[in-house]
């Protein structure tokens, strides 16, 4: 039996905080989806962003706009309907073990045979399903050799999908793999819509005011849904450059130690949220930090000069790498 703080952590664990860039890169999802609707092909969308940017969480809202999958009796059976199919592509595949992972999403587990073979049946359960979205999570395993086989045979695969499926295809990868389709015109045209999500920055005055805003939601779902009396304030100046000096602006790595600080205190039982949970969390989770020593735990100025001395590195290495 799961207990109530268990309950608490997973509820906490799915809470979404729309900021402006995952708002931003759910409509161009939106409209991407739109134009297939009106248009048919050669309107598919990418979202793009690095680990822990809120690929997944962003892709997870999307599909639960559709209907989910039901069963339906016609004169010739009963009939499976898939509104949305969601693939993730495994490390170092083939176009063949895609096919084959695709069908067997749809409970098909095809024998051996010649991929056209494969690419014929999986385009029949895509119609005879109705899907209406397929989503091919880290679509770059295909060419992860970097072979020009490989990543031609992986926009062979998506052009074809895409003519003959005629609905919404969402392909999901690190930023690196959109230089690799933008050499590809044919499989360029056909993914015009680009969504992209980023690590915070506190470079700017509104990527401050973004990233305040982003705690300042959390630390109201503590209070009012996970019902502590009492938090430290995450947003004054000093927890804010603590956050993100433990994060590096990274949307996981600040929920997990979110989840990790909660962890804690309802450990404790005393409906109090204290700031020797977040020093006791930043030792407890691997992130990627900006700093060696427990950020929770410096003075105002030392977060601000590690913040400065951090931007200086980034600027050396990009000087460095030109």
């Amino acid at each position: 039996m799961i207990s109530n703080n268990e309950l608490k952590l997973k509820q906490f664990k799915g809470f979404t905080v729309i900021h402006s860039l995952y708002s931003e890169a759910l409509d161009t999802l939106h409209r991407s989806i739109k134009a297939t609707r009106i248009l048919g092909a050669d309107s598919g969308a990418i979202l793009l962003g690095l680990s822990g940017t809120g690929k997944t969480r962003l892709c997870s809202h999307l599909m639960s706009e559709f209907p989910a999958a039901s069963s339906i009796k016609l004169e010739d059976g009963i009939h499976e309907i898939k509104p949305v199919i969601y693939c993730r592509v495994p490390r170092d595949a083939t176009v063949k073990a895609l096919t084959t992972r695709l069908l067997r999403e749809f409970c098909v587990l095809p024998p051996r045979q010649s991929q056209e073979a494969l690419e014929y049946q999986l385009f029949k359960v895509l119609e005879s399903c109705q899907t209406e979205l397929l989503v091919l999570d880290e679509w770059p395993h295909l060419f992860r050799s970097g072979s020009d086989t490989a990543i031609n045979n992986a926009a062979n695969f998506v052009k074809i999908l895409t003519d003959v499926f005629k609905q919404a295809v969402l392909l999901i990868g690190d930023p690196d793999c959109e230089a690799i389709i933008n050499q590809r015109a044919a499989l360029s045209d056909r993914f015009p819509y680009r969504a992209r999500l980023r690590p915070f920055s506190l470079a700017t005055p509104e990527g401050w005011n973004e990233y305040t805003r982003v705690l300042r939601a959390f630390a109201t779902e503590l209070k009012t849904t996970m019902g502590f009396n009492d938090i430290p304030p995450v947003t004054d100046e000093k927890m804010v450059l603590a956050f993100y000096l433990q994060t590096e602006g990274n949307f996981r790595a600040l929920a997990n130690t979110l989840c990790a600080a909660l962890a804690n205190a309802l450990q404790r039982d005393d409906r109090l949220l204290l700031l020797s949970d977040f020093v006791i969390a930043a030792k407890q989770v691997k992130t990627s930090k900006l700093v060696t020593l427990n950020p929770f735990e410096m003075s105002t100025s030392a977060l601000k000069k590690s913040l400065a001395d951090a931007a200086k590195r980034k600027e050396k290495k990009k000087e460095n790498a030109r």
